[in-house]
């Protein structure tokens, strides 16, 4: 096993930078920046070279025994690829863990669990009826911390804390589950890459590590608004009054009317990496009342119209050079307490109230 954490220990230690770890965690690091170029550089070695060199202490009889012809295939049985928070103090992070983890459980359903783990959806945003993975979620105690996992097959995704680190971390037991753009095995570099099964071979340590760390930003994506104390009324007052932008009359957004659909797809996590687009939230818009009775032209029409209000709102922001976009802050904040709102009964919003 090789544990990408003792390496960054170690070259942390040669270049005199001061931590404090614990276990397989860092809980301080005195430059951050630096730990980090420390950690990308895994990626960049030559791991089949690498692994070859401890081949004479492991099977030193290996050229008598099989030939000077063969040579070993390296592959990962198992990859773990870890993004950890690090807060200033342990008390900063338990007293928001336990809503932390509620929210990551109550959201973990089977179509959110399948998107962090990068399976497709129906436009509907739903599971194919041919999915056949078995999708688990489990929640756990353990040493100080708390932890909910979820799976698809043998791939998960979890999310604990131990001391003052909050940990997402993605595990890959399946790689031909995720595809990757990479050449075919023994293409030379001028290939042209496609789409292909992320194989085992150490070859593919930056495409799984990019997978993962995929896996991972998903996950937080869904995480990242599950805390804030505005109340709803002082997200909403901005948006519910027209509002006059570079000369323009913008109309206020209609959150329990003709705006809600639209506002409720804009927040599924399926947008969270790749962003909003006009072709994809007309798939998933077509079948509602708001995108219903309109020719494809139209739809896309009145989606682009909507995208020119929300940005105006600043509830998105456009991913410069490309037709798509990503929710701001303030839009995910908004989006994610709209939906809680509409999930609620009456009795759960009185009790969150009094």
């Amino acid at each position: 096993a090789l544990n990408g954490r003792e390496w960054l220990r170690r070259r942390l230690e040669a270049r005199g930078v001061d931590f404090l770890r614990q276990g397989n965690k860092f809980l301080h690091i005195e430059d951050y920046a630096l730990a980090q170029r420390c950690l990308r550089q895994q990626l960049n070695r030559q791991w089949p070279h690498l692994l070859n060199s401890f081949l004479p202490m492991a099977f030193p009889t290996m050229s008598q025994t099989i030939g000077p012809h063969l040579s070993y295939y390296w592959t990962l049985w198992q990859s773990e690829w870890a993004t950890d928070l690090i807060m200033d103090a342990p008390a900063t992070l338990t007293a928001t863990m336990a809503s932390l983890l509620r929210h990551a459980w109550i959201t973990g359903n089977s179509a959110n669990v399948l998107r962090y783990l990068g399976r497709p959806l129906t436009a509907a945003g739903k599971p194919h009826r041919c999915c056949n993975h078995e999708v688990m979620s489990r929640v756990l105690d353990f040493h100080d911390g708390l932890r909910v996992r979820h799976w698809v097959d043998h791939n998960s995704a979890k999310v604990y804390n131990e001391q003052n680190v909050l940990r997402i971390e993605t595990t890959i037991n399946m790689p031909g589950m995720f595809r990757v753009y990479r050449r075919a095995q023994g293409q030379p570099q001028t290939a042209r890459k496609k789409l292909r099964p992320l194989r085992k071979g150490v070859a593919d340590i930056p495409l799984r590590a990019q997978v993962s760390q995929e896996v991972n930003n998903r996950l937080m994506g869904q995480l990242s608004a599950f805390n804030h104390k505005t109340p709803l009324i002082d997200l909403l007052t901005p948006h519910v009054r027209g509002r006059t932008k570079e000369g323009r009359r913008v109309r206020a957004l209609d959150f329990s009317g003709k705006d809600r659909q639209l506002l409720q797809v804009i927040s599924d996590a399926d947008f969270t990496v790749c962003g909003i687009s006009n072709a994809a939230l007309r798939k998933k818009l077509a079948s509602t009342a708001w995108g219903s009775g309109r020719t494809d032209p139209q739809l896309s029409a009145r989606i682009s119209r909507h995208l020119r209000l929300l940005r105006d709102h600043g509830i998105i922001r456009k991913v410069p050079n490309r037709h798509r976009y990503h929710l701001t802050d303030n839009g995910r904040q908004l989006t994610t307490a709209l939906n809680a709102m509409l999930s609620a009964s009456t009795e759960q919003l009185l009790d969150m109230a009094a």
